[in-house]
């Protein structure tokens, strides 16, 4: 019986073959989509939960306004010691060292890639490192180290490694000697780690930001007042009291609250991800519940003479439900050979580093979920849909055609949803494409390169060599490259002209610039004049971010106490730049002339397309002083794209869905309309016999769609705009939602839905009247 099932299910599937395979794709695409992205979702929330208390272990960091989201990981050396003696809520704490990727290790002339972590004594005890074998107090001294047994099997394989020396060459080429052996991780951490080494005995300051500070709390601690006692404490420092505000963090959610650089893709991008494939299975759900309904009522009769014979209601449903579970069954095998086409992308994008196995067997729970749940969900509007259809054949009723509620509903859904990812899709390409080359961001990036770090070419003649390359247009010294960021420097400004309350504080950032930075990044003056050699200390520019903070309305004149016996005068307003990515709000700045030329980074222009040559060039000139070291150049174009990675990899996401959604709506709306002429024909046919003109017939059908489709873009296009504003509203700059947009889309789809129905009416509006009647 069941094999009888599948082979009319099949043959169905055959039957249809357009229908059946827009909803194989579109259901597959979605399985795939979503499946992946729980996977995302549950992988990035489980960081770190493996340790012993997770949920009360925190990251103690620095308020730092001029970068990212203001919270830094960095903090002090002495916070651990601080948070031991003065805060009794804190069981332990700890501080590491850790790298952002992994590092050379040599052994007998063979590199491995490692990730290294130094750490103390407290982190030890702190998180249970576990060791297997060589030093149980695991009390590392100098150029001793602990490596992992994961580790410990790929450099030596059987061997035991304890008392083997390994060398680092980042760390000056130190041999270090293995003392232990410890247990790797359980889980993934964001502080993953193959070799532990000491951490470095440095001269420990306040104002000194260079370790990452973990603590755990006892049970049941008031994390808020915690909070609070952290928000401003004194300290002393070189014979001087200091406020500090230390920020906390929970260890286990620390990538989603405050995700560092080297994420690929914010977690809310992921969530919003999971949403989109769950609304394209749901529109192929749709559209292919809507052909499956339909057929279930031009089978009336069969279904009828089946029942009539003795099949049960249950048996029945089972026919009915046999090609919708075999559609299913195909649709997740195409999205697992899907899932192995895009996993290497996935693994990439989503930075996990597990095998291909775990994969599969995440995704596989969770496409069975689907499948249970997409079943479950189908077997009610099949069943009720049968019992309807026999009623009707016993009662002698005509049929509803294709103007039953459940019709309209799938159409409209579904031109609802390819509406509004089409809008939003454009919306985002829109406001990205403003973010990375509009000027309102205040800084030209366009062909700008550095050279980021001279340490090892110390006695390269960067400055002539860059005279004399011919793709170098333009050059800039006594600077340091404004993106990325790599001196800060801020001031808190108590005392300036206008100022309404006394007790008022605002932390500015120091700057320098001249006509000549001004000129070489097209900056923007908004009112006043530049600076010049003859303005000395006393004139200072100010940003617009600046004006508002101090409240003026006129600040060209301005006077601003910087320091004790410093009082400076505003001479110009420039605009505001964005040196990170733009969601951050620009910090107050001042800026003042340079007072050393010598210093600053190798700044330069290149001609558009020369990049690959001109860092090929530099490295080589660079090489011939120090070919053991490395040359830190930076595309500043290219870095400041990094910040909208995220947005970017999202965009390209939802054009490929988007693509997806408009084909299964108008591959549904063919295959509805192909089903719709095949019921018809009688009427149309009756219709030319009264007179009616194929145009007249086309314009029967296109007015029902294009009512459809006034009504989904009266509820997709305010929806879309809602969720576009308030998703604009994140960024510093934002693009306007033009008009054209509403009408281009709206022209767009009348026009695919135009060229879908067209053809099959006009082909049905032209049979021979006579002839159909005689069939019917």
């Amino acid at each position: 019986m069941i094999y009888h099932y599948l082979k009319i299910a099949f043959r169905n599937l055959i039957k249809y073959k357009t229908q059946s395979i827009v909803s194989i794709v579109g259901l597959a695409i979605g399985f795939t989509c979503f499946a992946l992205s729980v996977l995302w979702i549950r992988y990035e929330m489980t960081y770190d939960d493996f340790h012993e208390g997770s949920e009360r272990i925190y990251l103690a960091g620095n308020k730092f306004a001029l970068q990212g989201d203001g919270f830094s990981y960095l903090s002090s050396s002495l916070l651990a010691d601080y948070l031991d003696k003065n805060c009794p809520e804190v069981e332990k704490a700890c501080h590491v060292m850790a790298g952002s990727e992994a590092e050379p290790v040599l052994y007998q002339k063979t590199e491995y890639q490692m990730m290294q972590l130094n750490v103390d004594s407290s982190f030890v005890s702190m998180f249970n490192i576990t060791v297997l074998n060589g030093d149980n107090q695991l009390r590392l001294g100098k150029n001793q180290i602990a490596i992992t047994d994961k580790a410990a099997k790929r450099i030596f394989g059987d061997e035991l490694p304890i008392g083997k020396q390994i060398t680092l060459p980042e760390n000056d080429h130190a041999e270090m000697t293995i003392v232990a052996v410890v247990k790797s991780w359980e889980g993934h951490s964001i502080y993953p780690f193959d070799i532990l080494l000491p951490y470095p005995d440095w001269e420990a300051h306040w104002g000194r930001q260079q370790c990452h500070t973990l603590f755990r709390v006892y049970p049941d601690t008031d994390i808020k007042a915690l909070e609070q006692r952290l928000a401003e404490y004194k300290v002393q420092q070189d014979s001087h009291e200091q406020t500090i505000s230390t920020p906390i963090a929970l260890l286990s959610t620390l990538r989603s609250t405050h995700p560092q650089e080297n994420v690929n893709v914010k977690l809310n991008h992921v969530r919003l991800f999971a949403c989109i494939g769950v609304l394209v299975i749901i529109c192929g759900l749709c559209n292919y519940l809507t052909m499956l309904i339909t057929r279930i009522r031009m089978r009336k009769r069969e279904l009828a003479l089946r029942k009539v014979n003795g099949a049960s209601n249950a048996g029945l449903l089972s026919l009915l439900l046999s090609e919708l579970i075999l559609l299913l069954v195909i649709s997740s095998g195409i999205g697992a050979m899907l899932l192995e086409l895009i996993l290497p992308v996935f693994k990439r994008l989503s930075q996990i580093d597990e095998s291909t196995s775990f994969f599969y067997g995440e995704v596989s729970l969770y496409i069975l979920s689907l499948l249970v749940m997409t079943t479950g969900v189908a077997v009610i509007f099949v069943y009720y849909a049968n019992k309807r259809t026999l009623l009707d054949s016993i009662r002698h009723k005509s049929n509803l055609h294709l103007s039953g509620w459940f019709y309209k509903a799938s159409i409209l859904f579904q031109l609802f949803i390819s509406i509004g990812f089409v809008f939003c899709t454009l919306v985002m390409m829109k406001q990205l494409n403003y973010l990375l080359n509009s000027n309102e961001l205040g800084l030209e990036r366009h062909n700008v390169g550095v050279i980021g770090s001279t340490y090892g070419f110390e006695n390269v003649p960067f400055e002539k060599i860059l005279d004399q390359m011919p793709d170098i247009t333009e050059r800039l010294y006594g600077f340091y490259t404004p993106i990325p960021k790599m001196i800060f420097s801020t001031h808190e400004v108590n005392e300036w002209e206008g100022q309404a309350d006394k007790e008022q504080r605002v932390n500015v950032e120091s700057e320098t610039i001249n006509q000549e930075f001004a000129d070489f990044f097209q900056v923007g003056l908004i009112e006043g004049s530049m600076l010049d050699e003859k303005d000395g200390k006393e004139a200072v520019v100010v940003n617009e971010s600046a004006v508002k903070a101090f409240g003026w309305n006129q600040p060209i004149g301005k006077k601003i106490r910087m320091g004790i016996d410093e009082v400076c005068t505003v001479k110009g307003v420039i605009k505001d730049i964005c040196y990170n990515a733009p969601i951050h709000p620009v910090t107050p700045a001042v800026f003042s002339l340079g007072s050393n030329k010598d210093r600053g980074n190798f700044i330069f222009k290149f001609k558009e397309g020369t990049w690959d040559t001109v860092s090929k060039k530099l490295k080589e000139e660079a090489h011939k002083v120090n070919p053991n070291a490395d040359l830190f150049l930076i595309n500043m174009e290219e870095r400041y794209n990094d910040f909208m990675k995220s947005e970017n990899t999202m965009i390209k996401l939802l054009s490929v869905v988007s693509f997806i959604c408009i084909i299964i709506a108008v591959f549904g709306i063919f295959s509805l309309v192909t089903l719709s002429c095949e019921q018809r024909r009688k009427e149309i046919a009756i219709r030319k016999v009264n007179g009616a003109s194929v145009k007249v017939i086309l314009n029967l059908f296109f007015k029902e769609y294009l009512i459809l489709l006034i009504i989904s873009s009266f509820t997709a296009f305010p929806l879309g705009y809602l969720i576009m504003k308030h998703w604009l509203e994140g960024y510093v700059k934002q693009t306007p939602i033009s008009f054209w947009m509403y009408g281009g889309i709206f022209a767009g789809m009348l026009l695919i839905i135009f060229l879908s129905i067209i053809w099959r009416v006009w082909k049905a509006a032209r049979q021979n009247p006579a002839e159909v009647i005689k069939s019917e």
